[in-house]
């Protein structure tokens, strides 16, 4: 098997060697290599370094070109010289793992893949782990989450490149690789992953001093090239009805998720982000018909119908509404975005929040006194607005299924040892409970402690995490030792057990009990 190695190289000077080095020690021999060098146009000595290794390696071929302003045109160049059986785009201030070949290769023996990815390592930045974490080793496309490494660095059948004429666009010079990966990802048979080894090392080498493409300052325009390019594409596959919604659906779910996350938060003018809004809005319209739209999440339903029929200003409110927490209401036992557009939305189409919102509890001091427990802490819902909620303590027998209910007194706002994220949530309220262990009749078993919300007729329930800093001894209470102790997951619970009938302690403790009943 022989792979060709496309390396698009500009003003690469200080890392080439490096780059070249890399691979010329691949553990898979000189013999299955062939390494393509296209030149767009350096002006530092990236050329002289280039002639020196093809003159040095006959399996080192160098190109020289003029500039022409990104990678596109240098890889399609490769791709047109190549002669190996796969081809692997390696940018020229990256490097490769010494086995990365190898390991690759083993996967293209095993599966037979088109398309193999190989685990990739970041230095000084940060680099796509999801798809390792949420495929298997070999997968299709059509359902994973492969668009969210939308980059070039991958080894390609090359067959698979010039059956179905998947090139890089050379039109524009930010996100090209996302219209090759989509043609490319929708064509393939399978996709193979080496997950256990680092195949690939993304740089950001900050001695260079290049200001990266992904940083400069972007029109509405420029930002939105990519997508329109892709959404080109993609109408354009020659692939059954059923794989192009689902390329739609899967390309779709990273806007919503990424690019819109990146036009909100991304320095630039805000004319520039109204123009990409309104490209957006266009591109919403024009390719996203009624069984695309049916795959998508509550959130993703939402945001599409607001590029559909609303401005940047509503996609900001339901951005912010559902991030930053503290964005919903409850209106008619519904769950529903407070900003107006979004809740307008999801009233006339029915959309579900319901498991959206967590209601989350925990302890923040406990103590017992005349056989009382008192339990004071702290609970918060995650995008609930629940100023009007109802709060109640509920005691859960683990198996039986028993439960206890007692009410709640809501204290003031003031000093208490909790994590301070916790403090800063919107909706966080103080609870102040006192137990009488004397109502929950049960002789033995375990106690499990919950807090319940009530919330416009909807209800919640949490367990209580344990978060004060020592736990409770055990406790003689009414003829019965409670032993508390965290679970696996943090939160207090209770085993409890009858006291030996021949224990002395357990005599003077019956005893003790009977006094105090008399003199009350």
């Amino acid at each position: 098997m022989k792979f060709s190695i496309a390396i698009p190289v500009y003003n690469d000077a200080n890392s080439i060697e490096k780059c070249l080095e890399s691979i010329i020690s691949q553990t898979i021999g000189h013999d299955s290599l062939e390494i393509l060098c296209v030149n767009d146009g350096s002006t530092d000595n990236s050329k002289e370094i280039l002639d020196l290794y093809a003159s040095k390696y006959s399996f080192v071929k160098v190109f020289h070109e003029r500039n022409s302003g990104s990678p596109s045109r240098p890889r399609n160049i490769a791709i047109a010289n190549a002669t190996g059986d796969y081809i692997y785009f390696v940018d020229g201030d990256d490097y490769l793992g010494v086995e990365a070949l190898e390991r690759m290769q083993e996967k293209i023996e095993k599966y037979g893949s088109e398309i193999v990815i190989g685990r990739y390592e970041g230095i000084n930045r940060s680099v796509p782990r999801a798809v390792f974490e949420k495929n298997d080793e070999c997968f299709d496309f059509i359902g994973s989450n492969a668009f969210y490494t939308a980059s070039a660095q991958k080894l390609f059948k090359l067959d698979l490149l010039k059956k179905y004429n998947i090139r890089f666009p050379e039109h524009f010079s930010l996100g090209e690789d996302q219209p090759f990966l989509a043609k490319a990802y929708a064509y393939t048979n399978s996709i193979a992953l080496v997950k256990d080894y680092p195949c690939y090392y993304l740089t950001n080498d900050l001695v260079i001093g290049r200001v990266q493409l992904t940083k400069q300052l972007l029109s509405g325009v420029v930002f939105t090239n990519r997508i329109v390019e892709t959404l080109t594409v993609i109408s354009n596959l020659n692939v059954d009805e059923r794989r192009k919604q689902c390329t739609y659906f899967q390309y779709w779910h990273r806007i919503l998720n990424v690019e819109l996350k990146t036009l909100l938060h991304r320095e630039m003018m805000i004319e520039d982000k109204d123009k990409a809004y309104s490209i957006l809005s266009s591109l919403a319209k024009k390719h996203i018909n009624i069984n695309c739209y049916r795959m998508f999440s509550s959130k993703e339903k939402v945001l599409i119908r607001i590029l559909q029929t609303g401005n940047f200003e509503d996609l900001l409110l339901f951005w912010n509404d559902y991030h930053l927490g503290n964005g919903f209401i409850v209106n008619k036992e519904t769950i529903v975005p407070k900003s107006f557009l979004a809740r307008e939305i999801v009233e006339k189409e029915r959309i579900s929040f319901k498991k959206l919102n967590t209601f989350y509890a925990a302890v923040s001091s406990i103590k017992v006194k005349d056989n009382n427990l008192f339990i004071k802490g702290i609970c918060y819902h995650s995008h609930l607005i629940a100023n009007s909620q109802v709060l109640y303590f509920k005691i859960k027998e683990r198996e039986s299924g028993q439960e206890w209910f007692m009410p709640i007194k809501d204290i003031d706002i003031g000093f208490i040892k909790m994590n301070s994220n916790i403090l800063k949530k919107a909706s966080h309220q103080l609870f102040d409970v006192t137990i009488s262990f004397n109502d929950v009749d049960i002789n033995e078993g375990i106690l499990d402690l919950y807090l319940v919300s009530q919330v416009e007729g909807i209800t919640f329930n949490s367990r209580l995490e344990y978060n004060a800093s020592v736990l409770l001894n055990k406790i003689i209470l009414w003829n019965k030792e409670y032993s508390p102790y965290k679970t696996i997951h943090g939160n207090l619970s209770f085993i409890v057990k009858p006291l030996q009938e021949n224990s002395n302690q357990n005599k003077y403790l019956k005893a003790l009990e009977k006094l105090k009943l008399k003199r009350k």
